[in-house]
């Protein structure tokens, strides 16, 4: 009986954290904050729009997915093509420093009724990518044990040009979760 028990709760955790973690594509590297998700949000699309290092792709904002890009008064529209650029869950974003080019989306981790209600936000890196195409994310193996220093790179250059100004913004500084 004790045994079927203890089965049945690794089982049960099995699941649950398969279920609680940041999709197939993985993460990266996570950023938590003690602040709520708009207030996260508000704070990475200023320093997204004043950092002249990143770039965000615009070019798919018509399909107003996101309620800070929707005039229309649809908040919930389904993000259809945007879905990696919709601004309210996955951002999809350019960085140049120096001699490096990468692409990066990230995800706001949680669905939209935890972020109502938490008072902390976090956000992960689902896909980093090097000028030369290098990278991937965790879940499709372009970033793994193997690939140690290129991660470095992609984190160190998210982190500077993006994580430690939204630190700046915000007043408080983030908590790193491998």
């Amino acid at each position: 009986m004790e045994l079927k028990r203890i089965l049945w709760i690794l089982f049960l955790g099995t699941v649950l954290c398969s279920c609680l973690g940041a999709g197939t594509h993985g993460s990266i590297k996570s950023y938590s904050y003690s602040c709520r998700k708009d207030v996260l949000q508000e704070a990475i699309m200023k320093v997204i729009e004043t950092n002249p290092s990143i770039h965000r792709d615009t070019s798919l904002d018509y399909l107003g997915s996101s309620p800070l890009l929707d005039s229309t008064g649809c908040y919930n529209c389904p993000a259809g093509e945007n879905y990696y650029n919709d601004i309210k869950h996955y951002v999809t974003i350019k960085i140049t420093s120096g001699q490096e080019i990468n692409e990066y989306i990230f995800r706001y981790y949680g669905p939209d009724e935890y972020w109502d209600t938490a008072s902390t936000s976090k956000i992960f890196i689902c896909y980093a990518y090097d000028k030369n195409g290098n990278g991937g994310s965790e879940g499709n193996g372009g970033i793994n044990w193997r690939t140690g220093r290129l991660k470095r790179r992609l984190t160190s250059v998210f982190e500077t040009e993006l994580v430690k100004k939204v630190d700046e913004v915000l007043k408080i500084s983030h908590a790193k979760i491998e």
